[in-house]
């Protein structure tokens, strides 16, 4: 994990508002099991998709989660609005495709309230610019397989198929964007 103590919160502008990311903390964990729990909920009751079952995000989970990856939180005008982690390890799902030259994206949430306002998009930009400050070169994300409009999603912003995990009774199809140097 990398050692983010002394890492200032980050402050972005986002449609003239001002969204800040930082690295979450524990006082974060009823706000971000809150997101976490409705986004689940949304997801299946909306669209029939069981991506996350909102009985994973307890305390316990979300605390150790918090604790032990780079877990960040986005908050504009005081409130949380998604939060997301980057791995740097992430074999279990990428297999053969794994490689360390890679920081990849899990658990990204906003907002239902936000959808449609950029917010994924600055949190892709954000992640994309925190993980070439590792000396990285490469963005990864996974997502549920059955959900078109997502995986449509990441297509739009600029990440490319690269292939495909089966689990148990789930797919995921897997996606990288190369961070370009300038």
């Amino acid at each position: 994990m990398v050692d983010l103590s002394d890492r200032k919160p980050s402050k972005g502008k986002l449609n003239s508002q001002w969204i800040d990311i930082r690295k979450a903390r524990i006082e974060d964990l009823d706000e971000v099991q809150k997101l976490y729990v409705e986004a689940a909920k949304w997801i299946r009751s909306s669209q029939g998709i069981i991506q996350w079952n909102e009985d994973t995000f307890t305390m316990n989970y979300l605390e150790q989660f918090i604790r032990e990856k780079d877990v960040f939180v986005a908050y504009l005008d005081g409130e949380l609005v998604g939060c997301f982690s980057v791995q740097w390890k992430y074999e279990e799902i990428w297999g053969e495709l794994f490689h360390d030259n890679a920081g990849y994206i899990h658990r990204l949430v906003v907002l239902r309230k936000y959808k449609g306002q950029g917010i994924g998009s600055y949190f892709l930009t954000w992640a994309e610019d925190y993980i070439k400050s590792e000396g990285k070169k490469w963005l990864r994300l996974d997502c549920m397989a059955d959900n078109p409009a997502l995986n449509q999603y990441y297509l739009s912003q600029g990440l490319v198929f690269q292939g495909r995990y089966d689990g148990r009774g789930w797919s995921a199809n897997l996606y990288e964007r190369e961070i370009i140097t300038k």
